[in-house]
């Protein structure tokens, strides 16, 4: 008798094991209209707040049977951090497998344009569905990686800094991924051109800044420097600037030509009213605006225009500027 009760013991607690432990951990299947459940798992999960994760989002029935499971399973107790989407009715295996490999990452291409903003970055992010702010952007957050930050003032942005090129970055770490890869390039593209300039004892700043100014104003790369060197002699003779691109950059209008009430902007940005460079760069420069800005042409020109293909006209003073306006724009 004492037999017949252990053995029928035996045969309920086996049959409640198979259906409660065996089966979910190993044999079961999600069935074919199984639901995505998206779960997130924090740094630091242990398998006990694991299995209650998976429990609440009802993905597994008892998370004291999945702790079980992890005794037995080491993958079970390698959890990577992250946010999944997970079939239901996953057995206990695959989901051990799925946690310690971590979430599957999408990587994406991303080109940011030479003359880009900022602004045009983050646009460019959102069409993505990236929430971007412009905090992101502050240069401070990267100054302990990369020094030639350092020298910023506070709340600066990283206008001027972010190489323009096509980068692969993973969708889960954007927008500090793409600032990352673009501030690295930046740093081993410009490595040359800073010694230079810091041998010069110019400011790094101040050729961003007007490398930024010549990638807007010049559409040919044979064009830069001279178009360069005429906002140095400009510069150097306490002449206005008089660029478009510049009030452009917080206009956004994209206007070739400024209207009498656009001049009258009191913005620093303004270089018909205000005398000297703006205050930041006005956009991310290529490398053949920097070197321009680094090594501008000696010439004598102060003055230039473009037509609508972008081909540079130079004069060296008002009256050969008139005639070159006339020439292109009939007026």
């Amino acid at each position: 008798m004492k037999r017949l009760f252990l053995f029928a013991v035996i045969l309920v607690a086996g049959t409640f094991i198979l259906r409660d432990f065996v089966v979910p951990a190993w044999i079961r299947f999600p069935p074919p209209d199984a639901r995505v459940i998206h779960i997130s798992i924090p740094e630091g999960t242990t398998v006990s707040a694991a299995a209650q994760i998976l429990e609440e989002a009802r993905m597994i029935d008892s998370a004291w049977w999945y702790r079980v499971y992890a005794r037995i399973d080491g993958d079970a107790r390698k959890i990577q951090a992250g946010e999944y989407d997970l079939n239901e009715g996953m057995r206990f295996s695959s989901l051990a497998n799925t946690l310690s490999r971590g979430p599957v990452r999408e990587e994406v291409s991303i080109t940011v344009i030479e003359g880009w903003t900022i602004a045009d970055i983050e646009d460019h992010l959102r069409e993505r569905d990236v929430d971007v702010r412009t905090s992101d952007f502050y240069a401070e957050r990267f100054e302990e990686e990369f020094s030639f930050l350092k020298d910023l003032p506070a709340k600066t942005t990283l206008e001027g800094y972010l190489f323009p090129d096509t980068y692969r970055v993973w969708m889960d770490d954007l927008p500090d991924g793409l600032l990352r890869k673009q501030l690295s390039e930046f740093a081993i593209k410009t490595a040359e051109l800073r010694a230079e300039v810091e041998r010069s004892g110019r400011s790094w700043q101040d050729v961003v800044t007007l490398a930024s100014i010549v990638e807007k104003e010049a559409k040919f790369d044979e064009d830069r420097p001279v178009v360069a060197g005429i906002f140095t002699n400009r510069l150097n003779a306490g002449m206005l600037l008089q660029s478009d691109a510049t009030l452009n950059y917080v206009t956004r209008s994209g206007k070739s030509r400024l209207s009498s009430a656009d001049l009258e902007s009191t913005s620093p940005y303004n270089s018909y009213r205000f005398s000297g460079l703006p205050p930041t760069p006005i956009g991310n420069p290529g490398l053949a605006s920097l070197r321009a800005a680094v090594d501008p042409a000696e010439t004598n020109y102060y003055f230039f225009l473009t037509d609508e293909d972008g081909k540079a006209y130079f004069g060296r003073n008002l009256d050969e500027h008139i005639a070159n306006r006339v020439r292109v724009f009939g007026r």
